[in-house]
């Protein structure tokens, strides 16, 4: 008779440390967060023991829209886009005024390649008083990608007007068409 558990149920070598990190998550769930910082010069293997530190914290406690928005954070860094926007669906359940919740959406709807849908998560972002110059810098992003240079103009000017050392802001505008081309974008005339 064999002892072994099932490939289906056995533990992985990280599991107990995964499960010690999500209680902590549970607890703290900006701790995602820290952990994330500078997770570009960690191991796959740390990446992933947070990412699965996340998921089971989200699991432990479905109801906290924090630990959903946190560890959509940690599927972003792993480029895990789609679980990114199904946890970010599960914040937006939980609060749908969660502002940065809202902002997050629209970038990895970006990511995604999902122009629409981002626009639709910037403009309820705004709505619901998330008046930051990265929504305005997004939105210029996806205005200039639609060749919409008057809105993404705008854009970009709104994102310097509340925060003038925005350098990506002030690139993008600068990279813009000169004023003389701007009329000829793919917008309807009025």
């Amino acid at each position: 008779m064999s002892t072994t558990r099932p490939e289906s149920t056995r533990s992985s070598p990280g599991e107990p440390r995964a499960r010690r990190l999500a209680a902590l998550f549970v607890q703290e769930p900006e701790l995602i967060r820290a952990c994330l910082e500078n997770i570009e010069h960690e191991p796959p293997e740390t990446v992933a023991l947070i990412l699965a530190a996340a998921h089971a914290a989200v699991g432990a406690c479905p109801e906290y829209a924090d630990l959903f928005y946190h560890a959509a954070q940690a599927a972003v860094c792993a480029g895990q886009y789609e679980s990114a926007a199904t946890l970010l669906e599960g914040a937006l359940r939980i609060n749908a005024h969660y502002r940065d919740a809202l902002v997050l959406a629209a970038r990895v709807a970006l990511l995604r390649g999902k122009t629409t849908e981002a626009k639709g998560f910037l403009q309820s972002a705004l709505t619901k008083g998330a008046e930051y110059p990265d929504v305005h810098l997004l939105f210029g992003n996806v205005w200039r990608g639609e060749g919409n240079w008057s809105a993404a103009r705008a854009a970009y000017e709104r994102a310097l007007r509340l925060n003038g050392n925005l350098t990506a802001a002030r690139e993008a505008l600068a990279a813009l068409p000169p004023a003389e081309a701007r009329g000829k974008s793919n917008e309807l005339p009025a």
